[in-house]
């Protein structure tokens, strides 16, 4: 963590480096490839808490707010691919209560980049930068029952169910949809 002794600015999101991805902050100019790549992808989207963007302007507006998060504590990391650092996806806490030593992890990729095991490095990453950076307990996240892919992400990944919750849908006017929480406990990060 990166403190300010004359601004209240505490910087959490620091560069990482898997095999085949470098996870970075956002800085605005991601946004027209966020947008392209992801971003207005209603099939990227679907299982997400926001619609897919409709013009890059959306997509610059959500970036924006994510980078004056940054200097609060935020975490949230760019994803890009080490072979030509173009944005494909995100990954960030979501839910972060320090006080309470756990985070809960969002995240979304580029529909090119389902299938070929990158976001598992990218959630073991920032799993493993969490736990080594901070004293949290346990990071959780979750995922609606009828995305197999990302549940499957997480046990890859070392997370466990831990429940199922009936929670409404914002965006299907209220469904109630049903959702697995996984999560992963500092203890268990030696398995993965």
């Amino acid at each position: 963590m990166i403190y300010s002794a004359d601004r209240d600015i505490m910087i959490r999101t620091f560069p990482l480096s898997t095999p085949h991805l470098y996870l970075r902050m956002f800085v605005l100019s991601d946004s027209r490839k966020a947008y392209e790549n992801w971003m207005s992808d209603e099939d990227v989207t679907e299982f997400l808490t926001w619609n897919a963007h409709a013009n890059p302007e959306t997509s610059a507006a959500m970036i924006s707010s994510w980078i004056r998060s940054y200097e609060a504590g935020t975490m949230d990391w760019c994803i890009t691919l080490k072979s030509n650092r173009e944005p494909i996806g995100s990954i960030t806490a979501v839910q972060d209560f320090p006080g309470r030593r756990y985070c809960e992890l969002g995240y979304c990729i580029a529909k090119d980049c389902w299938g070929k095991g990158y976001m598992t490095e990218a959630v073991r990453g920032v799993t493993e930068h969490i736990f080594r950076n901070t004293d949290y307990l346990w990071v959780q996240a979750r995922c609606d029952s009828e995305n197999f892919g990302s549940r499957r992400c997480l046990e890859k990944c070392g997370y466990e169910h831990a429940a199922d919750l009936c929670l409404p849908c914002a965006k299907r006017n209220g469904e109630i949809r049903k959702c697995h929480m996984m999560r992963i406990e500092r203890r268990d990060i030696i398995r993965i």
